[in-house]
């Protein structure tokens, strides 16, 4: 719906120099609405003067030139009857005025609400779906952590999981020596097989004593083992066992095809002269 209330085109003949200008504008325009006046006939080479054809009821918002028409858009800001007269300016400064031309400016028709009516009838809302996923993605997770939770400490059939048997220091120790032989390590990686059979040897001592033989050096683990066992020749055996892993651990020594064998033997009988009680567990393949 146009701002301007148009009512009929008036072709005047308003002259400074009478048959030179002819004006078309509304009758009537809306407070606040731009509204145009055209001119016709003005003399070549005017250039527009908005400011100064601007006041303090119509502001003059903008003026184009074409085919000899001036189109002024202008802006009403009082109610009434105003008018409004164009103003040029000339190639040497001096000012031309265009005829005036009247109009009566209204206040636009507000509708009354009933007049209003909706381009579609009103949408139906739907409530979100994400606090019912949410719910649902809750209630998934508390029901599974519950049967974990039921599940615990259960075996395979639903029954109560046995009691796990906790071997001595000197049956592991004996059992990893006894994979220790069978991992083929001594064939084929000897500097491995070595480092495997020294970690036995000081994690068994360290559960048995309970100090931390891992961290110690080779000579304190000798010093510990002569202390505790008291027993010169064990001192010795360990001595033998570390100095020889240690040298092919890092010097890249050959031992003899036997030594790597009768090093395990010597862990082993280390085992039974070091448990406190009488030996009985066998060396066991895994």
């Amino acid at each position: 719906m146009s701002f301007l209330s148009v009512i009929f085109l008036l072709c005047l003949s308003v002259s400074a120099q009478p048959g030179s200008w002819q004006v078309s504008a509304s009758s009537t325009a809306v407070l606040a609405a731009e509204s145009t006046v055209v001119y016709r006939g003005a003399p070549p080479g005017l250039k527009a003067d908005a400011a100064g054809s601007s006041t303090g009821e119509i502001v003059a918002v903008g003026a184009v030139e074409k085919d000899g028409l001036w189109s002024w858009t202008l802006l009403p800001l009082s109610t009434g009857t105003l008018s409004f007269a164009a103003r040029y300016l000339t190639p040497d400064g001096k000012v031309v005025s265009a005829p005036p031309v009247s109009f009566a400016v209204t206040v636009s028709e507000i509708p009354n609400d009933a007049d209003i009516a909706d381009i579609k009838g009103p949408i139906k809302a739907y409530p979100p779906l994400w606090p019912w996923l949410l719910a649902a993605i809750l209630a998934a997770a508390a029901w599974h952590g519950w049967k974990r939770w039921k599940a615990r400490g259960l075996a395979p059939d639903g029954g109560p999981l046995p009691a796990p048997v906790l071997l001595p220091p000197e049956e592991i120790a004996a059992r990893e020596i006894g994979k220790l032989r069978t991992s083929g390590l001594w064939e084929n990686d000897q500097p491995a097989y070595y480092l495997r059979l020294t970690d036995i040897i000081r994690v068994y001592l360290e559960a048995r004593y309970g100090v931390p033989v891992t961290a110690m050096t080779s000579a304190e683990v000798e010093r510990l083992v002569k202390a505790r066992a008291q027993n010169l020749q064990l001192g010795g055996e360990v001595r033998e066992i570390l100095a020889r892993a240690d040298l092919v651990k890092f010097a890249k020594a050959k031992p003899g095809p036997e030594e790597g064998p009768h090093d395990a033997d010597l862990a082993l009988g280390l085992i039974k002269a070091t448990t406190p009680q009488d030996y009985t567990s066998k060396e066991k393949a895994p």
